[in-house]
């Protein structure tokens, strides 16, 4: 079996595991929503005012009247088809508006992903390659603080001190009331380039710099952390000290051998930390008030709202699923040794 046919089966079987994963989680999600506290019919008519005969009719066009495994059925069977249902309290298809939701978690993960692979692949290298200085231990007590600390937390002292206190960033939301964005992609930042309107991009900037470094900094201290261990181990192999032995500068040597090789961990924890970046952007999405996925399917399960919830955390899955293999192919493009 040729490299490139190997590459292909692999891939084949795990779309195949991400098939079975997904319908898995559909069913437990599913499951989860019936038990959580609360009716979606009462929800829609009210307590006070509803008699047990409009209880029943409503309950009965809902299909919540049918047996568990038929209500799963009938909704699993329209996923399939791209139907993803209509919400309970707004009567609106879910999967439209899941994706114009999803446009503000993704420029919020998109740069909180950048940020924290920044900051911790800086710091990680650094404190590496400056073992036992200051730098490293300020570096790693910097970075257990960042993992040990609760985003919520994080974002509130973040609001405190440059919201509230220095008034140099807004408090909340994703663009001012003022600022008019016209509409491209429906990624407003990226409309905003898109059009010249720097303004917009300005402003869009500012509500962004909060949120995104509430989401990126516990990623970025784990990244560090993981990044510092790789590349003290790399640097103690022999072909690192081959390389030297042949003239070439720590730098060069750093950059060509050491980074390359140390980077696959790093990639495997970066990898597995944009779970962390998507559940970590339904807390920092409630504490700034940002109009993504996140909040949206908090707001949801509050109201019961089973297709809406149960469409999320969906499409949350299979971003997952999609990263983990897109991971798991970077890391023979790293290291032609590496066979997925």
């Amino acid at each position: 079996m040729t490299g490139r046919t190997r590459t292909l089966a692999v891939i084949a079987t795990r779309l195949v595991n991400a098939v079975i994963v997904l319908l898995v989680l559909s069913l437990i999600i599913f499951a989860f929503m019936r038990a959580i506290p609360g009716d979606p019919v009462l929800n829609l008519l009210g307590e006070e005012e509803t008699t047990q005969a409009q209880y029943d009719a409503l309950r009965i066009q809902l299909g919540l009247d049918q047996p568990f495994y038929v209500q799963y059925w009938n909704w699993f069977s329209r996923v399939l088809q791209g139907d993803f249902g209509q919400s309970l309290q707004t009567n609106e298809p879910v999967l439209p508006v899941i994706w114009e939701k999803l446009k503000a978690t993704i420029e919020l993960a998109i740069f909180a992903v950048i940020l924290g692979t920044i900051i911790g692949v800086t710091a990680g290298t650094i404190s590496a390659v400056k073992r036992d200085s200051i730098f490293d231990s300020a570096a790693m007590l910097v970075s257990l603080m960042g993992i040990s600390m609760p985003v919520f937390w994080m974002g509130i002292l973040l609001i405190i001190v440059f919201s509230v206190g220095l008034d140099i960033l807004p408090v909340s939301g994703m663009i001012s009331f003022s600022t008019i964005i016209t509409p491209v992609t429906g990624f407003p930042l990226l409309d905003a380039v898109l059009t010249g309107n720097w303004a917009g991009v300005k402003d869009l900037l500012s509500h962004l710099v909060l949120p995104a470094i509430t989401l990126g900094l516990t990623p970025a201290a784990l990244i560090a952390r993981t990044t510092r261990a790789s590349m003290l181990e790399v640097i103690n192999e022999d072909y690192v000290k081959a390389g030297l032995a042949r003239g070439l500068t720590f730098n060069q040597t750093l950059w060509r051998h050491v980074m390359r090789n140390a980077m696959i961990p790093v990639v495997t924890v970066i990898g597995l930390e944009i779970g962390v970046y998507l559940g970590g952007s339904i807390v920092t999405e409630t504490v700034f008030s940002w109009p993504g996925l996140g909040r949206y399917m908090i707001d949801a399960i509050y109201a019961n709202d089973y297709p809406v919830v149960q469409g999320a955390v969906l499409i949350y899955a299979s971003i997952v699923v999609l990263v983990s293999l897109i991971v798991d192919l970077t890391y023979s493009a790293l290291d032609p040794r590496v066979k997925i």
